[in-house]
Formats: C-alpha cells, structure tokens, sequence
C-alpha cells in the first residue's frame, strides 16, 4: 500500500480531511494509525478500499488502484458493523461471501471454524441484533477474514470488547501473520494494542502525518530515556563512569544505582555492559524506562501554547 501527496477533502469541510499524505506500507508490515478523532485515519482507510476517491494524489493496494482486483485481496473491519441486524449470523456471513465472490459451499466450513475461534458457536442460526456488542464486533472479524486477505484494515478492532476478546482478536491476527505474511494497517485509541502489534507508528493530526517510527522511536522522542544499572559493589563507579563516557553517556551514581543517560541511549547501552563485562565488573540488573506511548501521543498532538 503505497500514497503519494494523497489529499481528501469533502464539499464544505474547511480544512482537507488527508492532507498531502505520503507513505509506503512494505509486504508483511503492521503499521498502526495513531491519532485523535477527526485527525483523517478513518478517511485514509476508506481511500484505501476504493469507496472514497482522492481529491489529489494518488494511492495504490499491491501496485493497482483501489477497487477492481485490488479488492479481492483487501479485507476491512469497520468501526460500524455493515450488518442486517433482522437476518442470522449465517445469512449475514452467506452474503459477505456473495459480496466477495465466494462460494457459499467453499467458505462454510472456514465460517464455522472463525465463529468458534471468537467464542461464537452456536449462534450461527441467531438472528443479529440477538448478539452484544461485543459479540458483534467479533463477527465483523469473522465477516472480514472469510478468504484470507493479503491486506487486512482494522479500524478500531477493539473498541467494545473485552479484556480476554482483545486478546483473543490479537493472536488471532499474530497467527495469520506468522503464516500468511498478512499486511497489516491498523487504527486503535488503545495505545497498548498499537505498541503490541505493530513495529511501525503512523502519528496523525489534522490529515497530516507528524511523526513516522518504531514505538521505541515515538518514545524516545518525547522525554529522556535512562538506564539503572546495579553491580555488585558501589567501589564499580568509577569504572562505570569511564565505560559510560567511552560510550558517549553520562552516568550519575544515585545510592546504590548508576544511572546512564544520553543520546541514543538503546543502542549505545550493549557496548557499555560489554565493556563493564571484559573488566569483570558484576552486573546485577539493568533496567531501561523511558516515556509511555501515550506520553509520546500527547506530546506530539498537543497544541503549543503561544507566548506573550
């Protein structure tokens, strides 16, 4: 899934809903879509599917416009489920089908399978408004992976289940990942399940993208990541200092802990331990706490304050 200067605007809206949108979504890649409500993420993935066209730009589903036999691979849990609330559960999962131009005969047995996977035996003959919310929410999910998409687009997977559904939802997907190479583009107000399942961020606001990294790399940014270091005796500090500083960290002693701090932290941090290593210093633990996912949302989302 690639996007190139891709731009939505709706008729009377003042401001584009995709603002000039430019990424790339790489084979087999889970990227999460991080923003507030009305920052363009649900719009991006209606682009994706062929039911909106951009206003500029362009975006393209495994190198082909979307729509046409770009849908056949493309399968999307909505945020609403699209479903006849006064017909069954199985009537509903038959059209889907229908929609898709599957076989009925061919997909049944996989239907079944799917429903007793999310804990839906037994109510294949219920009518639909017969079911909670949550257990709507998982039949989208078995409405969506009917054929096992190359792409699969989840808006808001989560939002109504609970603690033991999410779980259930996520190692599901894990597992067609881990067999099928599933390419994954993924929307969520739960910062929890982004950082979980996805190794890339997409931070968006105002239709526009902010930031583009690895959870690791939105924390990072947002505050100062350190390290707590225990050896076996205070007498280590001043090796740890001087390790620490042919490292390019600073290290400050607080009780019976070194604390390391610095640029680049992550990654300098190994060469520290393994020098502290070959001067046969004991390590106890190393602990490394940096800012929440959340702290990084809100930092990069929040409105700067004008000074006088």
């Amino acid at each position: 899934m690639t996007a190139i200067a891709l731009t939505k605007i709706y008729p009377g809206a003042p401001t584009p809903a995709v603002d000039h949108m430019t990424f790339s979504v790489p084979a087999g890649q889970s990227v999460g879509l991080l923003g507030p409500n009305g920052a363009g993420k649900t719009t991006l993935l209606k682009l994706a599917c062929g039911v909106s066209p951009p206003t500029a730009g362009q975006i393209t589903v495994h190198g082909a416009a979307p729509g046409g036999t770009a849908k056949r691979d493309l399968a999307v849990v909505h945020q609403s489920g699209p479903f006849d609330m006064m017909l069954t559960v199985q009537d509903n999962l038959r059209i889907a089908a229908a929609f898709r131009g599957l076989s009925w005969r061919r997909v049944r047995s996989r239907a079944a399978a799917l429903l007793d996977q999310f804990d839906l035996a037994g109510r294949a003959g219920d009518l639909v408004f017969t079911l909670s919310g949550g257990q709507r929410r998982r039949l989208q999910m078995v409405r969506a992976l009917l054929r096992v998409p190359r792409l699969l687009l989840l808006d808001e997977p989560s939002a109504g289940l609970d603690v033991e559904g999410r779980r259930r939802v996520w190692d599901l997907i894990g597992d067609l990942r881990r067999t099928h190479g599933l390419t994954l583009v993924w929307t969520s107000h739960h910062m929890d399940e982004l950082e979980r399942n996805c190794e890339r961020i997409l931070v968006v606001q105002h239709g526009r993208i902010l930031r583009d990294g690895s959870p690791d790399q939105l924390k990072d940014e947002a505050g100062q990541v350190t390290a707590e270091l225990r050896t076996g005796s205070p007498q280590d500090w001043a090796m740890v200092a001087e390790c620490a500083r042919l490292a390019g960290l600073a290290a400050d002693r607080r009780a019976d802990v070194f604390v390391l701090t610095g640029d680049d932290l992550r990654r300098r941090l190994p060469a520290v331990i393994a020098a502290l290593t070959d001067r046969q210093v004991a390590i106890e633990s190393v602990a490394v706490a940096g800012s929440s996912l959340e702290d990084a949302f809100l930092a990069l989302t929040r409105p700067e304050v004008p000074t006088r």
